[in-house]
């Protein structure tokens, strides 16, 4: 892969950096000459990946911090803002799955659900946006899912919690476009990540590895797209079937299994 002009020398930070998504992002981004802040709860795997991304020549900086605590998100920021320069692109990758079915709802486990998948998202961008604004620049973007466009058998806390990213960066781009801020929604279906059990990677069709969904953030944010969803044929069977009468929903979503927790 061949540096970019786009992100040659733009300062971008990844949550959820340590796994996943995230760290396949930042693997991406730095081949293409971004300079990487990288941020997850976790140190050890972080202080790798940084290791690696230098390894290979690249730019690379972490800190460790939870994106559920405001102020301990906003004080990382600032730490590598310091060391890469303002954030010229924020990626909230960081998420969680927990099985939340209705016949044994756990509260803790939506709460948790909740706080990592929406708040880590609106954390992260609150400690970037006054920067992007007084500059009149920048480019936000977030990991949703194709599972926020319908409520899954089990996972009504994954849904709903991917339901409020879609919506909440439509919110903000209305906000943000005026002042020359973009916003980016990305909509995966299923990506081969720790959120997988070996089952499902064994039975599920269609799915993608975590570098190819990194090539797709990578693309569809230096495209400025508004929202980008694959494969867009379970993005058409969700838009489909959000059309459709309760009693023909019922139906379709009856023979879908829960995803599993690992």
């Amino acid at each position: 892969m061949t540096k970019s002009n786009f992100w040659t020398g733009k300062c971008v930070l990844v949550t959820g950096a340590s796994s996943g998504i995230g760290r396949a992002a930042a693997i991406d981004l730095a081949r293409r000459g971004a300079k990487l802040g990288l941020l997850s709860r976790r140190t050890e795997p972080l202080a790798q990946l940084a290791g690696e991304i230098r390894a290979a020549g690249g730019q690379a900086e972490f800190s460790a911090a939870d994106v559920t605590q405001a102020a301990a998100l906003a004080s990382a920021v600032q730490e590598l803002e310091q060391s890469l320069g303002t954030c010229d692109v924020a990626i909230a990758s960081a998420g969680i799955y927990k099985q939340t079915a209705g016949t044994s709802l756990d509260a803790a486990a939506v709460e948790a659900v909740i706080a990592t998948n929406v708040l880590g998202v609106s954390n992260l961008f609150a400690a970037v946006l006054p920067g992007m604004l007084a500059r009149g620049s920048g480019n936000l973007a977030a990991v949703a899912s194709i599972a926020g466009l319908l409520g899954l058998p089990g996972g009504g806390a994954y849904s709903a919690s991917k339901a409020a990213v879609i919506t909440l960066l439509q919110s903000l781009r209305l906000d943000l476009a005026p002042r020359g801020i973009r916003v980016t929604t990305m909509l995966p279906g299923y990506v081969d990540t720790p959120m997988i059990t070996e089952h499902e990677r064994r039975t599920l069709r269609g799915l993608f590895t975590a570098a190819q969904a990194a090539h797709r953030i990578a693309r569809a944010i230096e495209r400025g797209q508004a929202e980008s969803a694959f494969p867009w044929s379970l993005w058409l069977q969700a838009r489909l079937a959000g059309l459709l009468p309760w009693w023909a929903y019922r139906l379709a979503m009856g023979g879908v299994p829960p995803l599993e927790e690992t």
